[in-house]
């Protein structure tokens, strides 16, 4: 099973993910091992995205799912 590669990305316009279906809120712990609320995109392509601020994400948790580890 392919690893996921969990990624912080800037939203361009995020009032456009709060009614995506692809969209939903999660838990998201970071690099530093802080927690953050955010939207987290299940949609591959999203033209919403800004690629250039991307940084990595340890895992996140979203409402709907448990802990999901990406190292």
């Amino acid at each position: 099973m392919a690893r996921k590669h969990l990624k912080v990305v800037r939203l361009l316009e995020p009032e456009l993910c709060m009614e995506c279906r692809f969209s939903q809120t999660a838990n998201v712990e970071l690099a530093d091992g802080t927690f953050q609320r955010m939207i987290h995109c299940r949609r591959k392509d999203c033209d919403n995205w800004d690629y250039q601020s991307a940084e990595n994400a340890k895992s996140l948790q979203s409402e709907d799912q448990s802990l999901d580890d990406a190292a």
